[in-house]
């Protein structure tokens, strides 16, 4: 690709100069109709253009090449070399101020992108500088050529001011080297597009400003909108510059819509200097605009792709939930949670993966994630599709979107956690069961009986609370001393395994400790529960639990029983269903006893 180089430093500020000269020469030799001031001065601009882009402290070389053009301009064509002393500074002075008030306001750099940079500087660089700089400029022609202060005054301000505000932006625009490398990038279809769209600026900026008839100064704005449109700020400029030099030259020569108006020659060259201005005005923001737009495009464009490249990277799933609940996005880890790939999740509603039970806990997460947002909301659900072993589990961490204050929607990330839940529930069970017979434990017996006390008897089996039975194992010591502890063990698991084969759905059988058993008759009266009592210790009596021998033993049980009453402390209950026991015991064992 071919490289474009900025000509240095001190070589710019010299064709600064000779460009400088040349626009100020040209304009007082064909513009300065009444022997004061000229009536089209662009090469204020073109020295503002080159300020505002540098630091203060490196003015002073093109300050000094342009000040060397104004005194060749002055002596050469101009009101005369005495005046030279006086009207330099006064020409220097213009761009200077507004270059000054331009970047104390808008910093460095020229800002015509945005409305409130084009309004500051049409205000400082259009309206101040000029009226400035002609307070001096005026009272030196007048001094010097003799004409009426005032009238030069006023020339001199809507000359400069509409000369600053045309050919500022123009000029930088066209001194940034970008415009070039630009050019290079266009392929053929783009020469050819914007070719033909600067061909229709020409034509009809000609038929224009050659008619005379009709004041149709407005027609040339369309072909220009519209090669700015296709082809950006150079395209911008071109067109500019065609319609502005077609306007000048045909308006000089007697032809076009400005020549209808009255006034004199000076006059009409402001009022094409306006309107040129006001063409400048309306494409180089527009051009400057649709440069922002592309910019923003790819930025948001490579951005999108940097996203999905490390969302698609990540084990944990991305996705995008619009407000009404709509996937827009997923990543493809989603594809192992939902067995669907990320497309076909996408458009989908996000609770059809969540199973049903849980779908009003991911709606209350969503809620409040969206009245809170920055803050993370993390929760736990199982997913909408059995695997055979059972539903797997996910926790998905979600985080509202929003902008200006309105609510896009969320981002959240998925995490399959089926082993670490599993391993949760695992120990869970651990800590509530017996290890050695799988029955309930002391812990998860005790707060079943405790929550059994406060139920509401409506909600409760047969409308009751129920009864509870404390089974005792007679002279397990012995067994454990005679044949040892895993015999012992056996005997347990028998018993355990006993008890469970008479209990039914809403009770509960739990070794609450050593040799001791608890059953809780769910919803049983008390006759029920004691005539189930004692088929139990019936059972257990006849009960023949084999030896490795080859011989078996057996062993008898003692069992007291209480009412579960309602209100009543669970460990209260449960000292009476141990006292009536303790009385079964001491009558002799292998029998049942009601609490008083």
């Amino acid at each position: 690709m071919t490289s474009w180089r900025t000509p240095s430093e001190p070589k710019a500020a010299f064709l600064l100069g000779i460009v400088f000269f040349l626009a100020a020469a040209a304009s007082v030799s064909f513009a300065r109709f009444d022997g004061g001031v000229a009536y089209v001065w662009g090469a204020a601009g073109l020295l503002l253009a080159r300020l505002v882009t540098l630091p203060v402290r490196r003015w002073a070389l093109p300050l000094f090449w342009c000040g060397i053009a104004c005194v060749l301009e002055i002596g050469a064509v101009g009101i005369g070399r005495r005046a030279i002393p006086a009207l330099t500074p006064v020409l220097l002075l213009e761009p200077v101020v507004a270059a000054l008030l331009l970047r104390r306001v808008l910093g460095r750099g020229l800002d015509i992108e945005t409305v409130r940079g084009m309004v500051w500087f049409i205000g400082l660089a259009g309206i101040v500088a000029p009226f400035v700089s002609g307070i001096f400029a005026a009272a030196v022609v007048s001094i010097f050529v003799g004409a009426p202060y005032w009238s030069n005054f006023i020339h001199w301000f809507v000359a400069h001011g509409l000369g600053a505000v045309l050919v500022t932006p123009v000029a930088a625009a066209a001194i940034n080297p970008d415009w070039l490398q630009r050019l290079s990038r266009w392929k053929r279809k783009d020469l050819v597009a914007n070719g033909s769209l600067m061909l229709a600026v020409t034509a009809t900026a000609f038929f224009v400003f050659y008619q005379k008839p009709a004041p149709i100064l407005f027609l040339p704005l369309l072909p220009m909108v519209l090669a700015t449109v296709r082809g950006g700020r150079l395209a911008a400029i071109a067109s500019t510059v065609i319609v502005g030099s077609i306007g000048a030259i045909l308006t000089a020569h007697g032809r076009g819509p400005i020549n209808l108006m009255p006034g004199s020659i000076g006059e009409k060259s402001l009022l094409l200097q306006g309107f040129i201005a006001c063409s400048v005005l309306l494409v180089l923001p527009v051009a400057s605009l649709l440069t922002q737009r592309r910019i923003i495009a790819e930025r948001w464009r490579e951005s999108e792709a940097r996203y999905r490249t490390i969302a698609d990277s990540l084990s944990d799933a991305i996705i995008d939930v619009g407000p009404d609940g709509t996937v827009r996005y997923a990543s493809s880890a989603i594809a192992g949670m939902t067995g669907l790939s990320s497309g076909a999740v996408m458009g989908s509603n996000a609770r059809d993966f969540v199973f049903a039970e849980d779908q009003p806990l991911l709606a209350l997460a969503y809620r409040q994630a969206l009245e809170a947002p920055g803050q993370a909301v993390i929760v736990q659900y199982r997913g909408a599709r059995d695997t055979g072993v059972g539903r797997r589990w996910f926790e998905a961490s979600i985080r509202a979107v929003t902008a200006d204050g309105e609510s896009l929607g969320v981002v959240g990330s998925i995490r399959d956690i089926s082993d670490r839940k599993n391993l949760e529930l695992s120990l869970t069970r651990e800590a509530r069961l017996d290890p050695l017979t799988g029955l309930a434990n002391r812990r998860a017996f005790v707060e079943h009986l405790e929550r059994l006390c406060m139920a509401n008897g409506a909600a409760l089996p047969n409308g009751r609370h129920g009864s509870l039975a404390i089974l005792d194992l007679d002279h397990f010591k012995a067994i454990n001393d005679r044949y040892g502890h895993p015999v012992g063990d056996q005997v347990l698991q028998a018993i355990a395994a006993e008890a469970m084969r008479f209990c039914r759905a809403h009770d509960l059988v739990a070794r609450i400790g050593g040799e001791e058993f608890c059953v809780i008759f769910g919803g049983a009266t008390m006759a029920d529960a004691e005539a189930a009592g004692n088929r139990l210790r019936r059972a257990i009596r006849s009960l023949r639990i084999p030896l490795d021998n080859g011989l078996s033993i057996s062993v008898t049980a003692s069992i007291g029983l209480a009412e579960i009453v309602p209100a009543m402390p669970a460990l209260e209950i449960l000292k009476h269903a141990d006292t009536a026991l303790y009385e079964a015991k001491r009558q002799g064992r292998d029998r049942l006893r009601i609490a008083a």
